[in-house]
């Protein structure tokens, strides 16, 4: 009796078509794996046909929520925008001191960014946050250093040149931060705190707050 031949199998390597999805739900889950992608590539480079892949679903259901991957990134930058102005508005609400309301600026910023490595990626390293659409988004989150930094000052004359500069401060450590370039600082808070607040230090020894009075009332 002839044995019958083995039957070969085939592992695709495409993930498996999601089946769950409620009305509505694939675009949030759209947006939610391209946050993935960004940061696992550390690039806003990839297709729509990745994107598709990841989610499990076909391209064309793509095109019924984002017309195409700029459309579905711009989204992000406004989503991130909004999301790192509610944190701001959230830490100003705390005091009303100016300078607590400096370090609670430099202290959100740094950790908005760490904690969320691809929406700082999207809305400052990919020149969404230029776009029409995101203008509006964007201002009101450097507009609260400008108004801090004014009161502090007593005039604005010069505030925004100044922001601008504590602003490259605060970018320049969540990006080498971000980066690997300060090795893994990341696993070790204790480490990042403290580059944090030399930071916040200096931009305040800048500012021409006396010594004494630079660890008073710390919001965060």
């Amino acid at each position: 009796m002839r044995r019958a031949a083995p039957v070969r199998t085939t592992v695709s390597s495409k993930p498996a078509q999601r089946t769950s999805y409620h009305h509505g739900d694939l675009r949030n889950a759209l947006l939610e794996a391209a946050l993935e992608l960004v940061k696992e590539k550390r690039s806003t480079h990839f297709s729509l046909r990745d994107l598709a892949e990841r989610v499990g679903v076909s391209q064309s259901a793509v095109y019924r929520h984002f017309t195409h991957l700029d459309d579905l990134l711009s989204t992000l930058c406004r989503n991130g925008f909004d999301a790192f102005d509610e944190t701001e508005r959230r830490m100003m609400a705390k005091s009303s001191n100016p300078w607590a309301r400096l370090r609670g600026l430099i202290r959100t910023y740094i950790r908005f960014a760490t904690s969320n490595p691809a929406y700082f990626r999207i809305m400052f390293d990919s020149g969404f946050a230029n776009r029409p659409e995101n203008i509006g988004r964007a201002r009101p989150t450097f507009q609260y250093l400008v108004d801090v930094i004014a009161e502090i000052g007593g005039r604005r004359d010069g505030a925004f040149e100044k922001a601008v500069a504590i602003w490259a401060s605060m970018h320049g450590l969540s990006a080498l931060m971000l980066s690997g370039q300060l090795g893994g600082v990341l696993k070790k808070p204790a480490h990042a705190a403290r580059l944090e607040q030399t930071v916040a230090e200096l931009i305040e020894r800048g500012l021409g707050r006396p010594r004494a009075a630079r660890h008073d009332e710390v919001i965060g």
